[in-house]
């Protein structure tokens, strides 16, 4: 039982084809590129996934950035209206204490006049 198949290529090697495995090779092979699509494809989706994790923060700290001019002329309009208000608070203060001083040179007064009143009784 001999096969025509292998007593051809015992002759003439060269002209012979190669086969590596039976029939399937084609399936299997479409099966594999397809199983490295999809690895492709999920790594490119956790790839996608996990930059998107670490770049949301630095996007959040890039758009306050932007933001950033405004807040430092919000900032120096504050600081101008403390000082403002401080200004005030102290000018205030110092015209409660010359009021306080003009009360007591008043009520000073007024016991004076009180005594030289009650003294001529």
């Amino acid at each position: 039982m001999s096969n025509p198949f292998w007593r051809a290529a015992s002759n003439n090697l060269a002209r012979t084809r190669l086969v590596l495995s039976p029939g399937r090779a084609r399936r299997g092979w479409l099966v594999w590129c397809a199983l490295i699509v999809a690895a492709l494809l999920i790594g490119a989706a956790g790839s996608h996934l996990y930059w998107r994790g670490q770049l949301g923060p630095l996007q959040k700290q890039a758009a306050a950035l932007q933001d950033l001019p405004q807040l430092q002329h919000a900032l120096e309009q504050s600081r101008l209206e403390v000082r403002v208000s401080e200004a005030r608070s102290a000018e205030l203060e110092r015209q409660i204490d010359a009021l306080n001083q003009r009360l007591r040179e008043c009520q000073d007064d007024l016991a004076f006049y009180r005594k030289a009143r009650d003294g001529k009784r």
